[in-house]
C-alpha cells in the first residue's frame, strides 16, 4: 500500500486551507487504496471533513509558532515519516526539514512573494522594527533552501517556475507547472448583464488584504470615471480593523470615492458567491501572486476582467483578461469606461472569462499531482 504524508501543519485560512480540502478531497477519491497521514491544525481540522484512508495528525499550536515551528519540522514531521514507512511526503506550506527524509519530497510552493523582488520590497517597508524584517528574511531563505532541498517543486504558473529558477537555481525541470481549480466556486453557464447607464456598474475586488493588492490603482480610477459621470460601486471584502486595511480608505477619502465603496467584510464561502453574483465586473489588480483564486472565481461567474499587466495574471486569465498596466490608473478607467460603453465588447468579455474558467478543474489537478506522485515513488523504487 503507498502511503503518503500530507503536511499542512500551518495553513488555516484562504487560498491554502482551499487548496488543501479540494486536492485532497479528489486525491483520496481517485486513489482510495493509498493510506493518507495528514498533519494540520485545530483550526483547519475543525473545516475539513472526513476522508477515506485519511489520518489526520493534529498539532497544538503551542508547538507551531516562533521558533517551535522549526523544530518541529525537524523532530515531529520527520518521526511521523519515518513511523508511517511514507513514501513520499507532499508539503503544502512552502518548507521542508533541513535533515533529509528516507523518501522524495514534492513541494508546493503557495507564496510566490517569497521569490518576488518587489513583493519583499514592499512587505520590508511596512514592516517596523529590525526584528521583523530579520523574521521575515528568515522565513524567506528557509523556502528557497527548502526549493532547494525538495525532490521536485510543484507551482500553478511558469511565471513562478521561471522566478523560483531565476532566484534558486532549481531546474525547471524539477518544477511541475499544475493549475488548480477554480476556488470556492463551479462553473456555471450564466453570464452577467450589463447594467442601464441609469445604474452603476458594479465593480469588484474580492480579496484579503495584502502589500501586493495594489488598490491605490482602483480607487484613483474610480476617481477619475467619478469625475466623468460614470455610475460605479467599488465591491469589496476587506476586514476594516486591519491596519493595511484602514489606508486604503483613507486614500479613498482622500480621492474622494469612500461613497463609492461597497464593503462586506470577510465572507464565508456562501458570502462569497452571493457576492460575486452581483458584479458585473472584476477588476485584479495585485502585482504578485502564485495563482490568483479571486481572478479565477471570477472568470467561473462570467465576469468581464481587467487585470494589471503581470506575468502570472497573464498566465491565469489567458485572452479573457483585458489588461492595463499595474500602476496606470488612466488604462484602468479607460478600460471601465469601454466595458459601459461598448454592450458587445461587454459580451464578448463575459463570453470569454466564462470559456476560458473551463481549463481549471481541480479533478484535473488532483490527476496530475497524483501521475508526479506516482512518478517519483516509482523513481525511488528503482533507485532502491
Amino acid at each position: 500500500m503507498t502511503t503518503i504524508v500530507i503536511n499542512a501543519v500551518s495553513v488555516r485560512e484562504g487560498g491554502s486551507l482551499v487548496v488543501l480540502r479540494e486536492l485532497l478531497t479528489q486525491m483520496t477519491l481517485l486513489r482510495p487504496q493509498w493510506q493518507w497521514h495528514v498533519t494540520t491544525n485545530a483550526t483547519a481540522r475543525a473545516l475539513l471533513p472526513a476522508f477515506t484512508n485519511t489520518t489526520f495528525h493534529v498539532y497544538p499550536q503551542s508547538q507551531l509558532t516562533g521558533w517551535r515551528i522549526r523544530w518541529w519540522y525537524e523532530t515531529q514531521l520527520r518521526a511521523l515519516v519515518f513511523d508511517t514507512g511514507a513514501h513520499l511526503l507532499f508539503s503544502q506550506t512552502n518548507y521542508l526539514p533541513w535533515r533529509s527524509l528516507p523518501c522524495p519530497a514534492l513541494l508546493l510552493i503557495q507564496h510566490a512573494g517569497h521569490f518576488s523582488r518587489l513583493f519583499c520590497q514592499l512587505t520590508e517597508q511596512q514592516l517596523k522594527g529590525w526584528l521583523p524584517i530579520l523574521s521575515w528574511r528568515m522565513k524567506g531563505r528557509w523556502v528557497r533552501d527548502s526549493a532547494r532541498r525538495a525532490t521536485c517543486l510543484t507551482v500553478q504558473t511558469e511565471a513562478l517556475a521561471i522566478q523560483i529558477n531565476r532566484l534558486t537555481g532549481v531546474a525547471l525541470a524539477d518544477i511541475a507547472v499544475i493549475a488548480h481549480g477554480s476556488g470556492l466556486l463551479a462553473g456555471n453557464n450564466k453570464l452577467p448583464v450589463l447594467p442601464e447607464r441609469t445604474q452603476a456598474l458594479r465593480v469588484g475586488y474580492i480579496t484579503k488584504a495584502g502589500v501586493q493588492k495594489n488598490f491605490p490603482v482602483l480607487l484613483a480610477a474610480a476617481a477619475q470615471l467619478q469625475q466623468r459621470g460614470v455610475k460605479l460601486v467599488l465591491v469589496l471584502t476587506l476586514d476594516a480593523g486591519e491596519p493595511g486595511n484602514r489606508a486604503v480608505f483613507m486614500q479613498a477619502q482622500q480621492l474622494g470615492v469612500a461613497a463609492l465603496i461597497e464593503n462586506h467584510g470577510e465572507l464565508d464561502s456562501a458570502g462569497i458567491k452571493a457576492l460575486y453574483g452581483s458584479l458585473h465586473c472584476f477588476v485584479f489588480a495585485s502585482l504578485c501572486e502564485s495563482f490568483g483564486f479571486p481572478l479565477v472565481e471570477a472568470m467561473a461567474c462570467g465576469l468581464p476582467l481587467c487585470i494589471a499587466d503581470t506575468p502570472s495574471n497573464r498566465e491565469v486569465a489567458g485572452e479573457a483578461g483585458a489588461v492595463f498596466a499595474a500602476s496606470d490608473a488612466d488604462a484602468l478607467a479607460a478600460l471601465l469606461s469601454r466595458l459601459v460603453d461598448d454592450p458587445h465588447w461587454y459580451e464578448l468579455q463575459a463570453r470569454g472569462s466564462l470559456a476560458r474558467s473551463a481549463a481549471f478543474s481541480w479533478e484535473l489537478a488532483a490527476e496530475k499531482t497524483l501521475l508526479l506522485i506516482e512518478s517519483l515513488t516509482q523513481t525511488q523504487e528503482t533507485k532502491q
